[in-house]
Formats: structure tokens, C-alpha cells, sequence
């Protein structure tokens, strides 16, 4: 990676100092050779920037390591990132739910707490996180002008560009200024990043779980819960942020003209197979009084899939019924997805596949509908569903940001 070769210096030379920090930060500790060799650039200017991005507190020596010549000579001084010295905030906003954390530089959480107060008022939604966000700096200690970046995910279409909300609609929420909504409640001038929700969950895969993606060139995150969500990602050992398309599947239309889907359309994915739609056709099952067994299972409280899916574990017909069909519509909507990008592997979480036979019933509805040509040999990872992931990818996000724009001119 030569970036010596450019016709604007400062550019040349943030790219430069971008390009250590990310090699530092992925395969810290590291020597600056091994750097210079990994980037193709000179030593010196590996230690011209390393010496920088330590005055400031960023990058420090991890100590030494003795030379592998016959005859030890100088003993070399590998370089790593300083957790503590960058702290970034993650929130996810669902309407059902929020979730805020506070990571620091290497994504170790010093705080992280959810609501599960609904709430479906966009103003209100807004409120809550600020008043979220100031417990969690308070508790850590924090003053907001100390964090280094901000992410926000919620379900929904998301202008990344201009952390705008485009449209979440089964809220009736369109055009949200999200970033300068948030940044005004706050008083906050730093960076802060808005993307889908799914999308911000692969980001926390990409950042702290690069060991479950082993050398996928692309993967692809399918995520259920209120809505349906399957962003394809670009994958590379140094280089976050592609992710290609919105990965709006839900409203990929199953049943031409069937059931009514919040988006105004009828037939979508959303509307048969969410954590939604099985919930409003398990709610109507009990109406009917076919789900004896759910109906004891819930009690007096709110319908949940938890007593779905033990409704469906001890054998209630309709429960069983209605998990298998959207289990069923989600396996053919993975392979449709199979079909047409082909990614090397497949993260799914979700509340149905915490039973094993919906998993299996799963991949085999995709199997039996994978086009003939195409290689059926992508992996697939279960991703135990985490009521806080989604706020860690945002903090994830916000690093990868920090990451790919680092400059000290």
C-alpha cells in the first residue's frame, strides 16, 4: 500500500498516518518494520507518525522484544493502540427498545444498559437516549466534549451521508435529521455516524469478531426482529464501510398481493417472517382460542417470542404452526439472497433460531431452493441474539470512522 505517489501532500500524507493507525490498531502490537513492509512505506516515515500518534497519547511502545539474530543486537519495540485514550458512545433507537453504551478504543464496554419503554414518538425516542447517554458518562465519569465519536442505529432507510433517517415506516417516521437531532440535544460537535441497524451490527462483527469471518471475501448479516434486514458487506483485513445497499429485504415481496406490509406494499418478507408479523398471527391465534398452550405459557403479561417459541417447544399446534411457516419464508428469502449475491458466508441472528430445529429446519427450505449452479458451500453462523449489539456496532462504527479518518496535519 504505497501512498507516496500523489499530486496533494497533505492528502498523501493523511493517508499515511490513517493507514498506520489501522495497521496498528488490526495487528498491534506490531513493530515499525513490520509496518513499513505491511504499508511499502520507509521506516522513517513509519516513525516520524508513530513518534506523533504517541505524543498524543494514542499509540504507545508495548514493550520489548528480543531480536531472533544469532547475535541480539538493539531489541525492537512494538508498537499498540492505547485503549483508554479514545471512548465512543453507541446507541440504537427501535421505538420498542433503546440501547446505549460507552467503549473504549479497543471496544472493551464501560457501560451498557437498554430500556425496553416503548415509546413510538420520534421527539420523544430522541430525549430518552440523551437522557441515556448522560447516565452512562455520567457513571464512567465522562463529559460529553471527551468522547471521540458517536454511532446511532435504527431499523429503517438511513442516509449515511447526511445521518438523515429517511424512512422507518411502520412508525410514520420520515426524513429524521438523527445526527443534528442528537448533536443539539447533547451539545456535542464531534463526529457522530447513523446507519441501519443490521448494518451496524456488522460492523461489530468486522471490528470484534474477526475471527468468526475467517477469510470470507464477502458476508452477508441477516437480522430479524420488528422488521427483516440483510446487509451484504465487503470484507477486508483492513478497510471497514462497505457495505453495499441498504439490505431492506423485508420488503422483497414473497406473495404477490398478500398480506398488507407497514411499507405500503403488500406480500413482503416483513410481514410474514418478522418478530412482528408472528406476533400479530400468534396474538390473533389466541383471539380464536387455537393456542391453548400459549395462552397458559403467556399468563397476564405481554405476548412475547419467548412464549412463542416455548409455546412451539412443549407443542402447541398453532404456535408451531406459525413459527414453521415464517422459518419457511425465511428460508426461501436466504436463498433468493444465495442466488443473487453468493456471499461467502452468512451471519443470522435472530429470537426463532434459538431453537436448533429452526435453524435446521432453516437451511434445509434453503438448500431445497439454492439454484442448481450455485455452490452450496457459504458458511453460515448462528449469532446468539444480544439485546445490546446492536448500540456496540454503533460504537464499532464509530471507531471504524475514527479509524478511517484519523488526520494530524
Amino acid at each position: 500500500m504505497q501512498f507516496g505517489q500523489g499530486v496533494n501532500p497533505a492528502r498523501v500524507k493523511a493517508a499515511n498516518q490513517a493507514a498506520i493507525l489501522k495497521t496498528i490498531y488490526h495487528r498491534g502490537p506490531i513493530k515499525r518494520a513490520e509496518i513499513a513492509e505491511s504499508l511499502g512505506l520507509t521506516l522513517p516515515t513509519i516513525t516520524t507518525n508513530i513518534h506523533s500518534m504517541m505524543a498524543r497519547g494514542i499509540v504507545r511502545e508495548a514493550g520489548a522484544l528480543q531480536s531472533s539474530a544469532r547475535f541480539a543486537g538493539r531489541r525492537a519495540h512494538p508498537v499498540d493502540i492505547v485503549p483508554e485514550s479514545r471512548h465512543f458512545l453507541g446507541v440504537e433507537i427501535q421505538g420498542t427498545r433503546r440501547a446505549v453504551c460507552l467503549l473504549d478504543y479497543r471496544g472493551k464496554a464501560l457501560y451498557a444498559q437498554e430500556s425496553q419503554a416503548e415509546e413510538r414518538d420520534y421527539d420523544r425516542n430522541v430525549e430518552l437516549s440523551r437522557v441515556m447517554i448522560h447516565k452512562a458518562l455520567s457513571v464512567c465519569g465522562m463529559e460529553i466534549g471527551g468522547i471521540a465519536g458517536i454511532g446511532v442505529c435504527l431499523p429503517g432507510l438511513v442516509d449515511t451521508q447526511r445521518g438523515v433517517l429517511e424512512a422507518r415506516p411502520s412508525y410514520g417516521w420520515t426524513r429524521k435529521d438523527i445526527r443534528g437531532d442528537l448533536a443539539a440535544q447533547l451539545g456535542y460537535s464531534g463526529p457522530i455516524h447513523v446507519e441501519n441497524n443490521a448494518c451496524a451490527r456488522a460492523y461489530g462483527v468486522q471490528l470484534f469478531r474477526r475471527e468468526a469471518l475467517e477469510d470470507a471475501q464477502t458476508f452477508a448479516y441477516l437480522f430479524i426482529h420488528q422488521g427483516v434486514a440483510c446487509p451484504l458487506v465487503l470484507n477486508t483485513a483492513m478497510d471497514f464501510g462497505s457495505v453495499v445497499g441498504a439490505g431492506e429485504v423485508g420488503h422483497m415481496v414473497m406473495v404477490p398481493n398478500g398480506e398488507p406490509c407497514g411499507c405500503g406494499n403488500r406480500g413482503c418478507l416483513e410481514a410474514y417472517a418478522s418478530d412482528a408479523a408472528i406476533l400479530r398471527r400468534c396474538a390473533g391465534a389466541l383471539e380464536r382460542g387455537e393456542a391453548p398452550l400459549l395462552d397458559q405459557l403467556r399468563g397476564e403479561g405481554a405476548l412475547s417470542m419467548e412464549h412463542v417459541l416455548a409455546a412451539q417447544e412443549a407443542g402447541d399446534p398453532a404456535a408451531a404452526e406459525i413459527v414453521e411457516q415464517a422459518v419457511y419464508t425465511l428460508g426461501v428469502a436466504v436463498a433468493n439472497i444465495r442466488n443473487f449475491a453468493c456471499p461467502s458466508l452468512m451471519l443470522i441472528e435472530g429470537s426463532l433460531f434459538r431453537r436448533p430445529e429452526n435453524r435446521e429446519h432453516l437451511l434445509d427450505v434453503m438448500h431445497r431452493n439454492l439454484c442448481g449452479v450455485i455452490r452450496p458451500d457459504a458458511r453460515f453462523l448462528f449469532v446468539e441474539p444480544d439485546p445490546l449489539s446492536g448500540a456496540k456496532g454503533a460504537a464499532a462504527m464509530a471507531i471504524c470512522k475514527d479509524l478511517e479518518t484519523y488526520i494530524e496535519l
